[in-house]
């Protein structure tokens, strides 16, 4: 018999997408996130489970975490001294998830389901630090949206949740607090729509911590009292929302406790903006220049320069094509998928133009001609292409880079924000489309990729033929994107002698 549900949602509007009955698996889901909030609620459920609609063994409860692999080491110790003890004397059941890899076929692996834990894993056989490596980027903050946690938190706990539960329903607990309700209303909203689009309850969102009007400051005092020990912050190391999720004092404070993690985040970011000098760990702000203004830092800025001289390094030859962005006009007469492109589909008309030579019934029938009718172009979708012309130690590379720049005739110069060296032949121009071009010395790892069509567009807008340095491999062929054929894979974890082995 499944246990009652405590805290029910408001009311929504009928809806006969979703049937008025459906099977439930009696069962709650706790998103436990190594944090203060979820760590409060399980402490919650553990003291008093009949309180909050559990049975008294616990029996079905099922904490799930979904392991990043780029936790903090700290937050990694607490759940392990503090709060594993207590799930295994109570039997609970954790569940420890990962990305099987970086793309949704690789599927997710269970790295442990035990009702008698022994430790939080530290990484899975895919880290977001991988992927961010791998693409020489940090991650990135999309219209406030967090969609790293989408990939490697959200779509984990969803595939291992419809694997688990089939279409049996489940309540699923998430630790927003009482200060969050917009967040808990905004998730409330996008789970009635999923269970509109699926023709079923998928699962029942609830959020104790709202519902007991427990704020950030009671639920840091509530699991000080229980656990005898401070709570800090769960987030990754290099989150650009690192000023949500602690103060700059106290996430500064941490990198000081942590150099090797801080050199690691400052080497990432150090990467990223060798290869876009814009794209520092916070926009144009970066982690570095916060560090270096502050005279506390010393320590961590020393283990980061260490880390970067004994890095394997490579010259990276960065390419840009910066294409036209479509103009109002063909957005209103082409629509979403301009087919039939006229001159003012990426230039915009004067308004001598639009005034003297009006659209017809159908569209503009301006031929451009006239340079007066033409108007500027604004900057659309970019295209990069970056190559590994050269590998060796830092000082090889950054000879390299100033050699070639002397045999070709290219402009040396320090990025304003990074002070990174780069050797640049080809230069952004005032209109679009445009290119630019550059040799830039950094650590290795960054996979080279490129368009299919990069080469052939590159050449129509500049004339070259390839890149200045030599490659030092090819590009890899293009690979089809790999399906999941709507079922998503889930593989169990052995780890033997210390080694990850997947089923």
């Amino acid at each position: 018999m499944s246990a009652p549900a405590l805290f029910d949602l408001p009311a929504a509007a009928p809806s006969t997408a979703v049937p008025a009955t459906f099977r439930r698996s009696g069962i709650t889901v706790l998103s436990y996130g190594l944090g203060a909030d979820s760590t409060a609620i399980l402490l919650m459920f553990l003291t008093a489970p009949e309180r909050y609609g559990l049975r008294a063994d616990l029996s079905d409860l099922v904490v799930v975490h979904a392991v990043t692999g780029d936790e903090w080491p700290d937050s990694l110790s607490y759940v392990d001294r503090l709060v594993l003890p207590l799930l295994r004397r109570a039997r609970v059941r954790l569940v420890q998830i990962a990305r099987g890899g970086p793309e949704d076929a690789d599927g997710v692996v269970i790295l442990d389901d035990s009702r008698q834990p022994r430790r939080i894993f530290a990484q899975g056989p895919w880290r977001l630090s991988d992927e961010l490596r791998a693409a020489g980027t940090v991650p990135q903050m999309a219209n406030g949206r967090r969609t790293c946690s989408i990939k490697f938190k959200g779509w984990c706990l969803d595939q291992w949740a419809a694997h688990e539960f089939g279409t049996a329903s489940f309540r699923r607990v998430i630790g927003y607090h009482a200060g969050e309700l917009p967040r808990a209303e905004k998730d409330t909203g996008i789970q009635r729509r999923l269970n509109a689009e699926a023709g079923r309850t998928i699962c029942e969102p609830h959020y104790p911590l709202i519902l007991v009007a427990m704020d950030r400051a009671a639920v840091e005092a509530y699991v000080l009292e229980q656990l005898g020990e401070p709570i800090r912050k769960s987030y990754c190391a290099q989150c650009p929302f690192s000023g949500v999720c602690a103060s700059r004092d106290a996430h500064e404070e941490r990198l000081r406790a942590h150099p090797h993690v801080a050199a690691d985040v400052l080497r990432m970011e150090y990467v990223s903006q060798a290869l876009n000098e814009r794209v520092a760990l916070y926009g144009t702000t970066s982690l570095r220049k916060r560090l270096t203004d502050d005279g506390r830092n010393t320590a961590v800025m020393d283990a980061f320069a260490l880390s970067l001289d004994q890095a394997p390094h490579a010259v990276y030859e960065v390419r840009r094509i910066y294409f036209a962005a479509r103009t109002a006009e063909c957005r209103q007469w082409h629509g979403g998928n301009c087919r039939t492109p006229r001159w003012w589909c990426r230039q915009a008309r004067t308004e001598e133009c639009v005034q003297g030579h009006p659209a017809g019934r159908f569209e503009p029938w301006c031929s451009g001609y006239w340079d007066s009718c033409r108007g500027e172009t604004a900057k659309g979708q970019a295209w990069r292409s970056v190559r590994t012309v050269f590998e060796g130690t830092r000082a090889g590379t950054q000879a390299y880079v100033r050699a070639m720049a002397v045999a070709h005739d290219m402009r040396l110069e320090q990025g304003e924000h990074s002070g990174i060296e780069r050797a640049h032949y080809l230069t952004v121009g005032d209109s679009y489309p445009t290119v630019s071009g550059y040799l830039v010395a950094a650590p290795a790892g960054v996979h080279d990729k490129q368009r299919p069509r990069f080469e052939e567009r590159f050449t129509q807008l500049t004339g070259r033929d390839g890149t200045v340095g030599t490659p030092v491999r090819e590009l890899p062929e293009p690979a089809p994107r790999r399906r999941t054929g709507g079922t998503v894979l889930i593989r169990r974890v052995k780890t033997i002698g210390g080694v990850m082995l997947i089923a």
